[in-house]
């Protein structure tokens, strides 16, 4: 059982992962499906940030025309906003986790007490 959580956890850290997840979500269909098997990773990878770009102008014009929550719907584009850039600019988005993948990156072992 150990095993499979941890194979688990990191089907959920990787990039692919997280697409595969996305399309089940979106099509709701198993990612053994025939349609899911029929293109690249980075053909799904552009499908996943065309919908994250469509969503953050939906919520930008929810917001500007008023015709929702607007501290949750501020709450959601800041979100997205921050995993956009989190993969625009690289690394985790935790400032930790990055030192320590930079110190590994460079030969270091990471301080993993801090």
């Amino acid at each position: 059982m150990e095993t499979l959580k941890a194979a688990a956890q990191r089907n959920i850290a990787t990039n692919d992962g997280v697409i595969r997840r996305w399309w089940i979500d979106k099509y709701k269909r198993p990612s053994n499906d025939p349609l899911y098997q029929a293109r690249s990773i980075p053909e799904w990878q552009t499908e996943f940030y065309e919908d994250l770009y469509a969503r953050r102008d939906e919520l930008k014009a929810a917001l500007e025309s008023g015709d929702t929550d607007q501290g949750k719907t501020l709450q959601a584009l800041n979100k997205l906003e921050s995993i956009l850039n989190q993969d625009e600019k690289g690394g985790s988005g935790d400032p930790l986790i990055d030192e320590w993948e930079k110190d590994l990156a460079e030969g270091r072992i990471p301080d993993l007490d801090k």
